[in-house]
């Protein structure tokens, strides 16, 4: 596998899920709201906008969603290290993509301000960072894949994504990636090949044996 860049989402590629969804649970405590169990976060609410898919989930969450989605956002980066660690293997995976004179991208649902202490609070290293912020289609649209594309100055044939989900996966093939989905996160196996995954690998440990 030959590339100029290779993108990564975070959550679910870099960083457990739990933590979202940790977070999530103690912003609906906070909230005096019930609180919905891990498997229906994971299945109704990770890869969705909070403001536009907890109001479904939680009806009542609609008088104050705006509310609700700062306070979650602020407890996860006052607090991102005691709900997710970063995987292990990253820094090592980053270094090698370096070494091999390979672009680094970002791209997220997260807000811009978010997803930087984040990523300078790992100490991770990157070239561009295409948040939520940055563009009026979120993934599965190609616009986020495509910014990065434009900002690097690089065709999205050269370029290559890693993510956890199916919206990660066509964002890429829409864009005219590679796609690369990996088994940390959300997505199985055959949802990431439905969605156009070009390969699926267990963690980003494969991924050096890809750009060998």
């Amino acid at each position: 596998m030959k590339s100029k860049a290779i993108f990564f989402d975070i959550d679910g590629t870099l960083i457990p899920l739990d933590g979202v969804v940790e977070c999530l649970q103690d912003t609906c405590k906070h909230f005096k709201t019930i609180v919905p169990t891990k498997r229906e976060l994971m299945k109704y609410v990770i890869g969705y906008k909070i403001t536009e898919i907890m109001p479904s989930i939680i009806p009542e969450t609609i008088d104050y969603i705006n509310e609700f989605t700062e306070y979650f956002k602020n407890l996860y980066v006052k607090n991102y290290r005691k709900y997710s660690e970063l995987f292990p293997y990253v820094k090592d995976v980053f270094k090698y993509i370096k070494n091999k004179k390979i672009k680094i991208g970002i791209i997220t649902t997260k807000k811009r301000d978010e997803a930087k202490i984040i990523l300078k609070g790992y100490g991770l290293v990157y070239d561009v960072l295409v948040s939520q912020d940055d563009v009026e289609k979120r993934k599965p649209d190609p616009e986020p894949v495509l910014k990065a594309c434009y900002e690097l100055r690089l065709k999205p044939e050269n370029c290559v994504f890693v993510g956890d989900h199916p919206f990660d996966m066509i964002s890429a093939k829409s864009a005219g990636c590679l796609a690369i989905g990996v088994l940390t996160g959300w997505g199985k196996r055959r949802n990431l090949k439905n969605a156009g995954a070009d390969f699926v690998i267990k963690d980003l440990r494969i991924l050096k044996k890809l750009i060998e």
